[in-house]
């Protein structure tokens, strides 16, 4: 029934306005994480890190970093800022058995649980924006839309890192899934990319 109010609700945006992306059906999603945040850490280093740098299909290289598992991760500190516990303190706390979950925020899971679709989101998006938000960071967002219940579209943003206006490297600072009314407002202007 959820899939025929997104068909429906896809043919009554223009067709061709490019938002109706998502609201589409989309593709079958990749099976969920269910390790815990020590396992998904060496999964992440060991699986994950070696891929990149990723090839967009426009031919730009992106890279993820293992400074940023923790934001890609969710892992969000109840009490305590990224200033007094840095994404270091915090790879250091898991990789020395001292990370206790209970002091983090339990409603970003999300992340934690999609982290692994992160290179497909990256290698074959459904489109690539210009960032339209004014919090999140990042230069261009990419986007995947899935065939689930709930959030459909899995959103990643790039901030490309200059010296001098000249690309040094374009790195993936966050990604999470999202509904697609909150997902249009995430993008701005027309597609810098979008799948044929």
């Amino acid at each position: 029934m959820c899939g025929d109010f997104r068909d429906k609700l896809a043919t009554a945006v223009a067709p061709t306005d490019h938002r109706a992306l998502f609201y589409a059906k989309g593709s079958k999603r990749p099976p969920y994480n269910e390790l815990s945040v020590g396992e998904t850490l060496l999964k992440f280093c060991g699986e994950i890190l070696p891929l990149f740098p990723l090839i967009n299909p426009l031919g730009k290289k992106i890279k993820v970093i293992k400074t940023n598992f923790p934001k890609l991760a969710g892992l969000e500190h109840k009490t305590l800022t990224r200033d007094e516990f840095s994404a270091s303190d915090i790879l250091r706390a898991i990789e020395d058995g001292t990370f206790n979950l209970g002091d983090y925020d339990p409603n970003r899971d999300d992340r934690l649980r999609t982290i692994f679709w992160l290179p497909e989101v990256l290698r074959d998006p459904d489109a690539i924006y210009p960032n339209a938000h004014k919090i999140v960071a990042g230069d261009e967002v990419y986007v995947r839309v899935y065939d689930k219940m709930g959030s459909t579209v899995k959103l990643a943003f790039a901030q490309d890192i200059k010296k001098h206006s000249k690309l040094i490297s374009t790195v993936v600072i966050t990604s999470f899934l999202s509904g697609p009314a909150t997902a249009t407002s995430y993008v701005g202007g027309d597609p810098i990319y979008l799948r044929k």
